[in-house]
């Protein structure tokens, strides 16, 4: 046998090895940064979520996808057919006085307009009210264009905004703290982050990585920027309330 043809030959064999041993060895498992209610959080599942928060955040964020429904379900707090209705009825009551309103003060404005006296800065911004108005009256008008929507999805909107106030109410009066104010209304801050202090004790969440744990435990105690005082807390959802006798200034 020539020596090229013995090279080839053993070529051959080392890449037939290869692929054995490949095809031999066990998928190696993606490394688990954190187990919450006997399911894995891997570290390719942090990855999946490219935006630019800190990691100790995304990973908060999948844990409570996965604690959220848990608590909705052991509470019995999943939303009733009466509750998306009476929602479902505020939502439309709500944008019949929104568009009545802003008819109104569209009025108003023309007829302030026409006042020759105005200051250049007073007639300027008015202008520009007018024309945020005006923009949103079309934009109302395409959309009454649109096919009415899929009354299923609605109402699954509907059921995710009730249990989250539901749960939200729930988790301050069961474990109490400080009630962050966010532009979606009052959020129990202290609470979820003693209900998840509460689920790693009883071994419900376990996130393996000390310093990641280190990340998680500072964040839940970081004060949110915005405070409710304790006596003027109430969960109370908004469809509950009386729609404004007017929103838009003066």
């Amino acid at each position: 046998m020539s020596k090229d043809r013995t090279r080839i030959l053993k070529a051959l064999i080392g890449v037939s090895t290869a692929a054995l041993f490949c095809a031999a060895a066990p998928a190696q498992e993606p490394e688990v940064v954190a187990t919450v209610l006997d399911a894995s959080i891997t570290r390719s599942d942090l990855a999946a979520a490219t935006d630019d928060r800190p990691r100790a955040r995304k990973l908060l964020a999948l844990i409570w996808d996965r604690v959220a429904p848990y608590y909705i379900e052991i509470r019995g707090l999943a939303a009733t057919p009466a509750e998306i209705a009476e929602l479902a009825a505020y939502d439309r009551k709500f944008t019949a006085k929104d568009r009545s309103q802003r008819a109104r003060k569209l009025g108003e404005l023309d007829q302030r307009l026409r006042d020759e006296a105005l200051s250049p800065d007073e007639r300027a911004r008015l202008q520009e009210f007018q024309a945020t108005l005006r923009r949103l009256t079309r934009y109302d008008a395409e959309r009454d264009k649109e096919p009415p929507a899929d009354p299923e999805r609605q109402a699954a909107a509907y059921a995710s905004w009730v249990e989250m106030w539901k749960m939200n109410r729930a988790i301050h009066e069961e474990y109490g703290g400080v009630v962050a104010l966010t532009r979606f209304g009052p959020d129990p801050h202290g609470a979820r982050a003693a209900l998840l202090r509460d689920y790693e004790e009883r071994g419900l969440l376990r996130i393996a990585e000390a310093g990641l744990r280190a990340e998680v435990r500072q964040t839940l105690a970081a004060q949110p920027s915005t405070v409710v005082p304790p006596d003027q807390v109430d969960f109370t959802p908004y469809w509950k309330r009386p729609i404004p006798p007017s929103y838009f200034p003066d």
